[in-house]
């Protein structure tokens, strides 16, 4: 399951519903975008990061992350048995 996170909206503040939808309605996303308020699991992951976006693939409890976006192909290829 692929799910996207906002960590901010664009006054830097914790993103409501609103901003959540529109950001989906935006970028055509259809997954469920969550809000990873104040300093929460995900922000945690991307502060360390060189810059946001910030992909995190986690399966069984092992954690495979991507600093920066990921393309279609690098999805496949961390997603392959």
């Amino acid at each position: 399951m692929f799910l996207e996170t906002m960590i901010q909206n664009n006054d830097d503040a914790d993103p409501s519903q609103e901003d959540l939808t529109t950001w989906a309605s935006t970028y055509g996303l259809t997954m469920p975008v969550l809000s990873d308020v104040g300093e929460g699991v995900v922000y945690s992951f991307a502060s360390g990061s060189i810059g946001l976006p910030y992909t995190v693939l986690i399966d069984r409890g092992e954690v495979v992350s991507i600093v920066g976006t990921a393309s279609t192909s690098d999805m496949d290829t961390l997603l392959a048995p």
